[in-house]
């Protein structure tokens, strides 16, 4: 969608908008700028190209192009965005740091810890023979090889397999994309040591494809016949209608499309010369909103008694470092004075001190925030259930009771009428519907703006 100007027009309407607080449209911009209008739509289209902008229509159903005020360029993060950013990238690099620094703890401290422990039995041994003479030291050191050898073969000699990916069903009886263990391997099989990197970080999530949303609109348009409006931006990512008609902007840009307003006050987007041609197809998968799926946000992922296990061998590192702080270990020093030293209290006390009081504290803060995400994960798929029941059935204009029991014919059997009629209170301000009173007094609410904008969508189709 690139437009032939002049740098004067372009100008003009750009110096019109702080006025105007962004919002403008073709007519109110010739009038402004003493432009034609077609003037004014080239160069509110090639402004919406350069700035972030949302594309809807004012109260008389004229085409309005509301850019972000002050104006940001396209591309350009906003200070939140790039706040969000800094934390995730602090975030995986300590994930990295704190993972090499578990590995060394694990690995390196517990061997270090058991020779040492060896060696402190056998200098108490060697100290006083006389009060030992059932050899229960013997039975002591064969006891603690086997478990050494144990947690070893526990720890670094169990299968490790690649993750292939299934479905599993969330406790509202949704489905959601996870991480199947394959046939014949027990799910707690997975690394010891990635079982102790979990507890304290958090499973690793499936990563998203940052432009699966462009892939997804992409291939409904060679679908739909190059139409798009907002509603139907919304149907596919449940973003609120404010938020679709900015994506809308971005698609124009991104797909060469053209806004245009039809009779019925409804702004659609029109991609001919993307649907044209020889264009390569893409196979990327239409999928609504409401039939999206996401994994649920687990704290570990472990059985609890791997859990049990990793927390008791963090533990038993803790106690082991704080009686080395504290000169428990003294006897050692008959093997090198080493053992008595500040350095040997800071690698073999403190350090280990400092790993496991941080282990059960980053383990213990990431509780409630993997709560509050999968709170919010359960909450979208509540509300996906009500908009798919809406979209489907096509019940614009209903009472809570209504879509309830149309949710309970579709098989959804999961909400209660009172949790019906809260999503829809949010779906109100989301889809920018209304709510009236019946004749007996009942809600009714109303969703005509996404009804208008779907069934005209549909009109263009047919002409096409």
């Amino acid at each position: 969608m690139k437009h032939t100007i002049s740098e004067q027009a372009l100008a003009l309407v750009e110096k019109k908008l702080p006025a105007t607080r962004g919002e403008l449209t073709p007519q109110d911009a010739a009038t402004g700028t003493g432009i034609t209008v077609d003037e004014a739509r080239d160069a509110l289209a090639r402004l919406m190209e350069l700035y972030v902008t949302r594309v809807t229509y004012d109260d008389q159903g004229n085409l309005l192009f509301a850019f972000e005020m002050p104006l940001r360029r396209r591309g350009t993060k906003t200070a939140a965005e790039k706040w969000a950013e800094l934390k995730e990238t602090l975030w995986r690099g300590f994930k990295v740091f704190f993972k090499i620094w578990i590995g060394l703890m694990v690995i390196v401290y517990a061997v270090i810890m058991a020779v040492l422990l060896i060696l402190l039995m056998l200098a108490q041994r060697s100290s006083d023979r006389d009060n030992r003479g059932n050899d229960r030291g013997g039975d002591m050191l064969a006891g603690l090889f086997r478990v050494l050898g144990e947690g070893l073969r526990f720890a670094f000699w169990t299968r490790i397999y690649s993750p292939v990916y299934d479905y599993g069903i969330d406790p509202y009886g949704y489905r959601y994309r996870n991480v199947r263990t394959p046939r014949g391997i027990n799910k707690n099989k997975k690394s010891f040591i990635i079982a102790i990197y979990d507890l304290a970080l958090g499973p690793e999530r499936t990563p998203d494809d940052p432009l699966a949303d462009e892939k997804e609109v992409a291939a409904f348009l060679r679908a739909e016949r190059g139409v798009l409006t907002p509603s139907d931006i919304v149907a596919l990512s449940g973003r609120s209608l404010a938020e679709a008609e900015e994506r809308m902007a971005d698609y124009l840009v991104r797909f060469d499309g053209e806004p245009t307003i039809t009779d019925e006050g409804v702004v659609v987007g029109e991609f001919e010369s993307f649907i044209s041609g020889t264009a390569a197809k893409t196979d990327a998968p239409i999928i609504h909103y409401w039939d999206e799926y996401e994994p649920p946000y687990e704290h570990s992922g472990n059985s609890q008694g791997r859990n049990l296990i990793i927390l008791g061998l963090v533990a038993f590192t803790l106690v082991v470092a704080i009686a080395f702080a504290a000169g428990k270990f003294a006897a050692l020093t008959i093997y090198s004075p080493f053992f008595d030293s500040g350095a040997a209290r800071f690698l073999l006390g403190y350090i280990p001190i400092a790993f496991s009081l941080l282990y059960f504290t980053i383990a213990l803060l990431r509780i409630p925030t993997v709560r509050k995400h999968e709170a919010e994960r359960l909450k979208r798929n509540r509300e996906k259930k009500v908009m798919h029941v809406i979209f489907q059935q096509k019940l614009w204009r209903a009472t809570a009771d209504q879509i309830y029991f149309a949710l309970l014919a579709a098989g959804e059997k999961s909400l209660s009428r009172e949790e019906t009629a809260e999503i829809l209170q949010g779906l109100l301000t989301k889809l920018q519907g209304d709510m009236d009173l019946g004749p007996e007094g009942e809600a009714i609410y109303s969703f005509d703006r996404i009804r208008r904008e779907l069934e005209t969508a549909e009109q263009e189709r047919r002409r096409r």
